[in-house]
């Protein structure tokens, strides 16, 4: 397989890895990364005439700008999962938000290897990593002051995080925007009536205002980085450190966070190589662009690369510079699963020139309402416009049910991807080509999301890890038949749906996914006693789907019983898919169960959509 065949020169055993690491730790460069928060590339160097950014810009004009720079997901816990392990976070099943989970025994997070190399690693101060990790073996220190200069000895190569948290999303809101620019000269500001509104958005004053908002965030962060940069030069470390600059996924905006389009994973990365190293490490001369297709996953690898170690067999990511560096990328990936208190499942495949969307549960709008993103001024603006019937098409169809179950895009025509093309006779060859490549992807890392969570976390507890439910010696046919059910779901087909309820999988994920095309497919009604049979499984998802089916065709009060159970399961998993299913449901079935609801036994997540479906009650 391509990526096994790749680092086949490379793979090495644990103990000649721990040979080499004195010769890595006497001769590997210091290496620095300022990462910041849910912006996209607007830059001057990435050709933003809006931008204020002269110290990015500079920092581009000494050092390479990579033009095809990706994130694994559009938003922070996942993507910074598979910055810090250098693994698609579908194959450890940890691309829910802010999940726990535990990693195989194999699996470190990669600045372990250089800490074993003898690098002083610090981390300031972010990490948001979602698995279960020992701070002390992974970060010599990781706080708010942890810094290089704290390295026992000048001699001592360190790797140095710092991670910029003013442009997150929650500073474009206008008090978080306030606390971030009172030092900032007006003058400087951006005037909402100048910006540049895309053509995802409605072009009206409130929208103008959080893209001048977000510019302006942007220049506060470009003083910072300026200021990091500054103190590497005081210190006289500036031509023996490697400076690499990047942002965790794309906008803080709606369809853009959250999302795996470009607007939500196209992200800034320069990195500039001194003088002396570029010639060992592979780099381009200063001021040059490199528009090889690169994912936020291959910097762990590239670090690793450029610090002289050999790089573990696991790693999914691949260096972009130095001694281990493989053949170009052709694909690049992406995945969004639970976002929050919302479940979603979508899958993509990127080339140059096109993207293919996979929308695994498309009887979900694109734009549903997570309470943390609904803080957004240009996503209030949508829905307003969207209730009034004046919200244009391009940006109206991301509220739309069901949605499409694939989307293809050409990236020439179409950079904001609006117009899908996946029904146009005229690209149909390059829709099965990365129709495959998704479907090859996906059964090569074992997508453990292809299990629902809370099947997920059973197999953790049994196995000791999610990444292990699908290695056994049958995984690869599981998953290309959880892949298959998955996919038959995601049609919604009606023959399909009649053909599934007469013969049912005997795979609790496979049933769990052919329970969801009978759900939400047109005609429910036509399957009340598959519902009725499947209401006593003994698999609570399953008892789930069957009750949402009963909804669905009409039949809420036989649901109630087991609805009640599986609130009062115990497994918060099983509660939080039951608390979904019932605000999805709408006020018929929320009312007679209001009182399971207001129990106050729920975590964040599960408070939200308590609160979602009680005020569904209540609105007009």
């Amino acid at each position: 397989m391509r990526q096994t065949a790749f680092l086949s020169g490379v793979i090495v055993s644990f103990a000649s890895l721990m040979l080499s690491t004195t010769a890595a730790a006497q001769h590997g460069p210091n290496i620095l990364w300022i990462s910041c928060e849910d912006i996209s590339p607007h830059f001057g160097c990435y050709g933003d005439p809006q931008a204020v950014t002269p110290h990015v810009d500079q920092l581009a004009a000494e050092g390479t700008l990579f033009t095809h720079a990706f994130s694994c997901h559009g938003v922070c816990a996942p993507s910074r999962t598979g910055i810090i392990t250098g693994m698609w976070p579908i194959a450890l099943g940890a691309n829910h938000m802010r999940s726990r989970v535990r990693l195989p025994e194999h699996v470190k997070l990669f600045p372990q290897y250089l800490r074993d190399a003898g690098y002083y690693c610090t981390n300031n101060s972010k990490t948001d990593y979602n698995v279960v990790w020992n701070q002390k073996a992974t970060w010599n220190e990781s706080s708010q002051k942890a810094h290089w200069k704290h390295r026992p000895s000048k001699d001592m190569p360190f790797f140095a995080v710092f991670n910029l948290t003013m442009t997150h999303e929650s500073k474009v809101w206008p008090d978080g925007w306030k606390s971030v620019v009172r030092d900032l000269p007006v003058d400087q500001r951006h005037r909402p009536d100048e910006m540049i509104v895309p053509p995802l958005y409605p072009d009206t004053p409130a929208v103008r205002a959080d893209l001048a908002r977000l510019a302006d965030l942007i220049t506060v962060m470009d003083l910072e980085v300026g200021r990091l940069l500054q103190e590497l030069d005081e210190a006289g470390l500036a031509d023996d450190t490697i400076v690499m600059f990047w942002s965790d996924h794309g906008d803080g905006l709606p369809r853009a966070k959250r999302w795996t389009y470009d607007s939500g994973s196209r992200v800034p990365l320069i990195v500039r190589v001194p003088e002396k190293l570029r010639q060992q490490v592979g780099a381009e001369s200063p001021g040059s662009t490199d528009d090889r297709l690169v994912n936020l996953i291959d910097l762990g690898p590239t670090v690793l690369s450029l610090a002289g170690i050999p790089l573990p067999s696991h790693l999914h990511g691949r260096p972009f510079l130095g001694p281990a560096r493989p053949a170009d990328r052709e694909f690049i990936y992406g995945a969004r699963d639970r976002l929050d208190e919302r479940f979603d499942m979508v899958r993509t495949v990127r080339t140059r020139t096109h993207r293919y969307v996979r929308n695994l549960m498309p009887w979900r709008p694109a734009l549903q309402p997570v309470a943390y993103g609904e803080q957004n001024e240009t996503l209030r603006e949508m829905r307003r416009l969207l209730a009034q019937k004046t919200l244009a098409p391009q940006s109206a169809q991301w509220f739309d049910v069901p949605r499409a179950p694939e989307e293809l895009y050409d990236l020439e025509s179409d950079p904001w991807e609006l117009v899908n093309l996946a029904k146009h006779p005229e690209q149909q060859q390059t829709l099965q080509v990365l129709r495959d490549e998704c479907d090859r992807w996906q059964t090569e890392v074992r997508d453990a999301h292809l299990l629902p969570e809370a099947m997920l976390d059973e197999g953790e507890q049994r196995l000791g890890s999610r990444w292990q439910i699908l290695q056994t010696s049958d995984g690869e046919q599981r998953t290309v038949e959880l892949l298959k059910a998955a996919k038959q779901a995601s049609r919604l087909d009606e023959k399909t749906a009649d053909a599934v309820s007469r013969s049912l999988a005997e795979d609790r994920a496979a049933r769990w996914w052919q329970m969801m095309l009978l759900t939400h497919s047109p005609h429910a009604e036509n399957r009340i006693e598959t519902f009725r049979t499947q209401l006593t499984s003994e698999e609570p998802l399953i008892k789930l789907a069957a009750a949402t089916g009963l909804v669905q065709a009409g039949q809420s009060s036989e649901s109630l019983t087991a609805l009640k159970e599986l609130l009062d399961s115990g497994n918060e998993f099983v509660r939080h898919a039951t608390l979904l299913s019932i605000d999805e449901a709408g006020p018929a079935i929320i009312d007679p169960l209001r009182t399971f609801l207001t129990a106050g036994k729920d975590e964040e997540y599960g408070r939200r959509l308590c609160e979602h479906a009680l005020n569904q009650l209540s609105a007009p």
